[in-house]
Formats: C-alpha cells, sequence, structure tokens
C-alpha cells in the first residue's frame, strides 16, 4: 500500500496555493454574505480591507491626513461606513483638527458657570432667550421694542394662506410672546 502512494507523484508547491485561494473564492462568492466586495472581488477584495487597515501609516508618512480630502474626508466616511454597519460610530476624546485655525469653532468648557445678576431677566426664568435686535431702536423710535423670543414669523404673503393657518400662527405667536412681522400690505 505504501509502494502505490510513493508511486503517486506529488503536486508542485504551486497546486497548493492555487487550491487555498479557489477555497477562498468560494467562501467569498457563495458563503459569506457581509461583504459585497469580497462577493464582488473574490480574493482581491482582501487586499483592498488590508490596505486600508495600514492606510493610516502610509497616509501618515505619504499622503495626506485625515481631514484633507475631498467630497468627504477619511473621518466622515468612516463615521458613515461605521453607521451603515450598525457599528460603533462615537469617536474617542481629542482631536486631529487644528484647533487654532481660522474660524475654527469651539466650545470652550466651564467648571463654574456664569452667575446671572439679579434683575436679569434669566434669573426668573433660566431659558429665557431673548431676540438679539431691538426693532425700532435703529432708527431712534420712541418705543423700541425687543421680542422675547429668537423665533419670531417674518413678513409672508398671508393671503395665500387660509384664515385658520393665519390665525393659529397668531396664537402661537402670542403665546411664545414672539414677533410677528406683518409685512406684506397689513395685518392679517
Amino acid at each position: 500500500m505504501n509502494d502505490f502512494f510513493n508511486s503517486i507523484p506529488s503536486p508542485p508547491w504551486w497546486t497548493w496555493i492555487f487550491l487555498f485561494l479557489l477555497i477562498v473564492a468560494i467562501y467569498d462568492i457563495f458563503i459569506q454574505k457581509k461583504h459585497t466586495i469580497k462577493h464582488n472581488f473574490p480574493i482581491v477584495g482582501h487586499l483592498r480591507y488590508w490596505l486600508e487597515s495600514i492606510g493610516p501609516e502610509m497616509r501618515q508618512y505619504f499622503v495626506a491626513n485625515n481631514r484633507e480630502e475631498l467630497p468627504f474626508n477619511r473621518i466622515e466616511r468612516g463615521w458613515i461606513y461605521a453607521s451603515a454597519k450598525k457599528e460603533n460610530n462615537y469617536e474617542g476624546f481629542g482631536s486631529d483638527r487644528d484647533l487654532y485655525a481660522h474660524q475654527h469653532i469651539f466650545v470652550k468648557n466651564r467648571m463654574m458657570g456664569f452667575v446671572v445678576p439679579e434683575g436679569h431677566p434669566n434669573a426668573i426664568d433660566p431659558y429665557f432667550l431673548p431676540c438679539a435686535k431691538v426693532m425700532g431702536q435703529h432708527n431712534n423710535r420712541r418705543k423700541p421694542f425687543r421680542p422675547s423670543s429668537i423665533v419670531n414669523v417674518s413678513a409672508m404673503s398671508f393671503g395665500s394662506l387660509s384664515a385658520a393657518a393665519v390665525e393659529a400662527m397668531n396664537k402661537g405667536v402670542k403665546k411664545a410672546g414672539a414677533y410677528h412681522n406683518t409685512g406684506e400690505g397689513g395685518l392679517s
């Protein structure tokens, strides 16, 4: 029996590599359903994921940083991929942004909040946020008016709205203490 097995010629070394790649291709096409790239491009699709995994190291030395690509940079694409796969899309503390760049928006936290002086409207209602613009102040009117809400109703073509819609807006504006600009032609 040993003579029989010894008489069979052993396959060349590349046959084992070919057999391994064939098994990987069959797995990629017919068994795994998670990655469409591996399904559409068996064997070569694995190369894409490997290159993506060493991408940060390659870009660090040769190409670009994580926020230089357009229309979506690597950080945004990573967030989109993680969200699409229902994976964790949160980023850790720290930043790779230039915090000192021109027009960079940064919210600076404080341990102790601002102390509101007595008589200030926010001392009574901490959620009070008045409108920044004082109506009539620019033209030196006798009684300038500051709406008590930053959300106001601007001038619209109220003639194209139904009476019920205009009435509903007016009631909402009254409840909010907001400003209603009647605008185009008169009081609605």
